[in-house]
């Protein structure tokens, strides 16, 4: 019986190209942070999957999808054996819902990584993605892997810049925490991205006069920088660019940020004092949408 490790990176892996694109990204990660990588490769009865309606086990020969399916994922598995010999890689197929497979498997991990939506309309209507669900249920990071750019199979690949959207919540300081370590171990630099709406903040002392350019931010780059205060004291050698904006929604100041970026890190909900939120509808956005792999942090 194959057990699941503790503080290991957990891919998941459906044999499609954006799966293999984020089981080399996930493969790397384990590399830089010294840990076993677990390929998860989750198998559903067809009509289950798409109707939720849970079939008689003898309805359904599962033997040869198993099968199908544990020759897929070992061949990735040696493929990334071949590209870094000093990987412990290990691999585990299971019948079920994929995101309940997932998360269970990724239960104590330290990151979980998976491709991007890529789903049907129907499909979509009908369950949602996998990795939709997969980053509003599991409790430790998530990484999609989007964008064209394949770090893979270059074994020094370089992640170059790395993004962090920051609102003051206690989510977005995980986050932050998330960025700064990642920054760390691949050399990179971080900027921290702190975007507010045109909207005064609630904490505003009465009888103030409101002044929106000056005060906003002022109020932004303070928050901003109690955001990030110790972080530097933890990792003196990462770069750190602040980054305070007003936009009409947060996840447009994200976007812009990361369209250059390998890596775009958000928190989960909270909303800060000038109201900006992650997760939610942003990390929805960024999830779908954004040019780079997205880190959500939980």
């Amino acid at each position: 019986m194959r057990t699941f490790p503790t503080e290991a990176v957990v891919a998941g892996f459906d044999g499609s190209t954006e799966s293999r694109r984020a089981v080399w990204w996930a493969a790397l990660e384990a590399t830089t942070r010294s840990q076993p990588l677990l390929v998860v490769h989750a198998f559903a009865v067809p009509l289950e999957e798409l109707t939720r309606i849970h079939l008689p086990s003898e309805a359904v020969a599962l033997e040869p999808m198993r099968n199908a399916a544990e020759r897929t994922v070992d061949g990735m598995a040696a493929e990334c054996r071949r590209q870094l010999p000093g990987l412990d890689v290990r691999t585990t197929v299971r019948l079920g819902h994929p995101a309940t497979v997932l998360t269970d498997a990724a239960a104590h991990a330290s990151v979980l990584v998976l491709g991007p939506p890529t789903l049907s309309r129907t499909r979509r209507v009908l369950l949602g993605s996998t990795a939709a669900e997969v980053v509003r249920t599991a409790h430790v990071p998530v990484v999609v892997v989007r964008g064209e750019r394949e770090h893979v199979q270059a074994l020094t690949p370089a992640f170059e810049r790395i993004v962090v959207g920051v609102d003051g919540s206690e989510c977005s300081v995980r986050a932050v925490g998330f960025a700064y370590d990642f920054a760390a171990r691949h050399d990179s630099e971080l900027t921290a991205v702190l975007a507010y709406t045109e909207q005064p903040p609630d904490a505003l002392p009465p009888n103030r006069g409101w002044r929106f350019d000056s005060d906003m931010v002022e109020a932004g780059r303070r928050e901003l920088s109690e955001a990030l205060a110790g972080w530097g004291e933890h990792y003196p050698d990462v770069a750190v660019h602040q980054n305070v904006t007003a936009v009409e929604h947060p996840a447009e100041a994200l976007l812009t940020a990361a369209v250059d970026a390998d890596l775009l890190v958000v928190g989960t909900h909270g909303r800060g004092v000038v109201r900006t939120a992650l997760l939610g509808s942003v990390s929805h956005a960024v999830v779908h949408y954004a040019a780079c792999p997205v880190a959500v942090v939980r």
